[in-house]
């Protein structure tokens, strides 16, 4: 899917998110920039430690392991917390770190697999997620990160009720991987 204008939607803390309109969907992607002084090794050790998703990404707050494909790669199933009156949602994904085309740069991707186990009660399946995180390692304890993602709650919910709220996710997930990796340094 090809994206249009990107507008910028939040700048604090140096973290910027822009949504994007989409050629094919109403729902619009989100872009965003940021650093965060870490190491490669604690930056993959997060993005890798599933029992610990729930303290930095963004409304998550129950994961499980479905499949460990390697070391680099697994699907789990997480459970989103949303406000009432709108259902919870769950979504699962597939992620892969792997090495990019050039020296100290990464990627590292988590695609959604609605269709990988049946949908639970008292669920909504999410049923389009794609993230892509844009890893360059600038030295020793300093990362720059792009990332951006493209998702579908699901449900009944219009598409531009959604748009209006969609930097706050990417925002407070990134503020809030930064304090964990601080944590434990």
């Amino acid at each position: 899917m090809a994206q249009q204008d990107c507008d910028l939607r939040k700048s604090s803390d140096g973290i910027e998110v822009y949504t994007c309109k989409m050629e094919d969907t109403k729902i619009n992607s989100i872009q965003s920039s940021f650093t965060v002084s870490t190491t490669i090794e604690a930056l993959s050790e997060a993005l890798f430690d599933l029992d610990n998703f729930h303290k930095w990404q963004y409304k998550i707050r129950k994961t499980e392991m479905l499949k460990r494909i390697s070391s680099e790669e697994f699907i789990y199933r997480a459970e989103l917390q949303t406000p009432w009156p709108v259902s919870n949602r769950d979504l699962i994904l597939q992620v892969k770190m792997s090495q990019g085309s050039k020296p100290y740069e990464y990627h590292f991707s988590a695609i959604g697999r609605p269709d990988f186990i049946p949908p639970r009660d008292g669920f909504v399946r999410v049923p389009l997620s794609e993230a892509h995180w844009h890893i360059q390692v600038v030295n020793d304890n300093q990362i720059e990160i792009k990332h951006s993602i493209l998702i579908d709650p699901g449900g009944s919910i219009p598409a531009w009720l959604m748009n209006l709220s969609l930097a706050e996710g990417p925002y407070e997930t990134f503020k809030s991987l930064r304090e964990y990796l601080a944590e434990v340094k």
